[in-house]
């Protein structure tokens, strides 16, 4: 029975860690500024500068030269050659925090396991079946507060 657990524990996090490398590749954003011409106002914007700014607000309009957005009240116009990027704000990540909340989890959870075991006398499946507990409530913590930002570059300068 402790070798199906254990074995069970390492199938799971085999599978999250292939789970991070598949989602941390990501297509290099065109140089079209038709893209951020073409958005509808009212969509939530991170624009970044060339000078390291970076600013948020909700989109108006675009021309040929510039972007206008509103941040809070205020109506802010950028000039295109004064922008690095463009991205769409679509809010936390949950994938990301739950992987890293399973992370944090199963580590744990395997420590208080082999702190259990050590204590007594307990079958030596009580590590991996506490990876796996301490794995899925992190998962559950981290899905519940997201980490990161998943934002979609619309508009990136050459």
């Amino acid at each position: 029975m402790g070798n199906r657990i254990f074995a069970l524990g390492l199938a799971l996090l085999l599978t999250l860690s292939h789970a991070a490398h598949a989602s941390a590749a990501t297509p290099r954003a065109a140089d079209d500024w038709s893209a951020v011409q073409a958005l509808t106002p009212g969509e939530k914007i991170v624009v970044r500068t060339k000078d390291g700014d970076r600013l948020t607000g909700r989109f108006d309009s675009a021309t040929d030269l510039l972007i206008n957005f509103t941040d809070g009240r205020k109506k802010i116009s950028l000039t295109r050659e004064s922008l690095r990027r463009v991205q769409l704000d679509r809010g936390n990540s949950r994938l990301s925090g739950m992987l890293v909340g399973a992370a944090i989890g199963g580590g744990g959870g395997a420590a208080v396991g082999g702190w259990v075991y050590s204590q007594g006398d307990f079958i030596g499946s009580v590590v991996p079946a506490g990876a796996l507990l301490g794995a899925g409530i992190g998962a559950a913590i981290g899905a519940a507060t997201g980490k990161g930002r998943k934002n979609v570059t619309v508009y990136e300068a050459p």
